[in-house]
């Protein structure tokens, strides 16, 4: 009888543990049934709360860079890179970040700056008269400044102009935020087109002292393909006018430059200034062209525009000469000819199609005796 009761209580322990088991299983399971509407709230608040802390800090940093922007810019103002908020924006973590210099900071206090590093494709087209300086003559490659200085007016050029197209590869690099410097490197094709008139009698003599061709008299004009005239020892005879004159010529641009920037609010200020050569085949040394320019605009967006609009001006400082051949080819005219109008004003505006990718386009109409157009396409990085 004692063993029944012993496994009788056995079993009812048993089955009291088992009970109270399952009952907080079940309250583990079941969900908190809120007694009012009010409750049920806070308890789906805190649930959010708790969930965010596990996923929204990763979601933000997957987040990308123009979201970020997009989440930032200041409704009030047109300027699409203006901050909202005074907190730092998220790092962008690419290996270009060490560029520009303080831009860590700057971007601290919440400003966007473009990517440090860009390369461009540009075209330039521009037609413009130059104004002769000096003409002279070379005889077998050979320049004489005897000859040349003797020439004085018997030699004019007129209605020199000249049309080129341009094409260039530029790579720049934000050093400062306020900073760019940049190389270009290309190619140029056109043509320039002159008259020239020409009545001078050379001397042989001169042209003995010069050391031009050979021989005496008439023997010495034969060698340089000029008629002669005496009596002994004579001249050598270059006569002719209304000599319509074209050079096609190409050649290869190596250049650079710098930009100094700076804006406040909506608008933005900038100066330019860059060197280049162009070894092109009609010129006897490298053309040199230096320009300087200056551009201040507006910076924000018209509808699904985002990009800046500015005026500005252009000064060109180019020097060159070019050698004009005479039948027979040992006789060359060498034009010193430099810009005519070396100042024009620009318009121009630039697209930001997305971060990395923008286009520009300058011109300046009809507002200076040197017509141009530009256009760039460009990707930062």
């Amino acid at each position: 009888m004692s063993t029944i009761l012993k496994l009788l209580s056995t079993l009812l322990l048993l089955s009291i543990m088992f009970s109270a088991y399952g009952k907080q299983a079940t309250q583990l399971d079941t969900p908190v049934k809120a007694s009012t509407d009010d409750e049920l709230r806070v308890i789906n608040k805190q649930r959010s709360k708790r969930s965010c802390e596990q996923y929204c800090n990763a979601n933000k940093t997957e987040q990308s860079y123009s979201e970020q922007v997009h989440n930032r810019q200041n409704s009030v103002s047109s300027v699409g890179y203006e901050r909202l908020k005074s907190e730092a924006l998220s790092p962008r973590n690419k290996w270009s970040d060490f560029l520009p210099i303080w831009g860590v900071e700057a971007r601290e206090k919440g400003y966007l700056l473009p990517l440090p590093f860009g390369v461009s494709i540009v075209g330039l087209t521009q037609k413009q008269p130059f104004t002769v300086s000096k003409i002279g003559l070379s005889f077998d490659g050979q320049e004489s400044d005897k000859i040349n200085g003797f020439i004085g007016d018997s030699i004019t050029a007129k209605n020199l102009k000249v049309s080129d197209t341009t094409y260039n590869l530029r790579f720049d690099t934000w050093i400062f935020p306020f900073w760019n410097i940049y190389g270009i490197a290309g190619e140029t094709r056109g043509k320039a087109t002159l008259e020239l008139d020409v009545n001078l009698g050379l001397p042989t003599l001169l042209l003995v002292a010069g050391n031009i061709g050979n021989g005496l008299n008439e023997k010495r004009c034969a060698s340089v393909n000029l008629p002669y005239e005496g009596p002994a020892p004579g001249h050598c005879l270059v006569a002719k006018s209304g000599i319509a004159t074209t050079l096609n010529f190409h050649g290869s641009v190596l250049g650079y430059g710098t930009t100094i920037a700076g804006g406040y609010g909506d608008f933005f200020g900038m100066f330019d200034v860059n060197y280049s050569e162009a070894d092109i085949n009609i010129a006897i040394e490298k053309t040199q062209q230096t320009v300087y320019s200056a551009r201040i605009g507006w910076n924000g967006t018209m509808g699904g525009y985002q990009g800046q609009l500015w005026v500005g001006a252009m000064k060109q400082d180019i020097e060159q000469q070019i050698a004009i051949s005479t039948p027979g080819g040992k006789v060359a005219v060498l034009v010193d000819q430099h810009t005519s109008s070396p100042t024009n004003y620009l318009i121009g505006g630039q697209w930001n199609i997305t971060e990395e990718w923008s286009v520009i386009a300058e011109t300046n109409f009809a507002f200076s005796d040197r017509q141009q157009f530009m256009m760039q396409l460009g990707y930062r990085f």
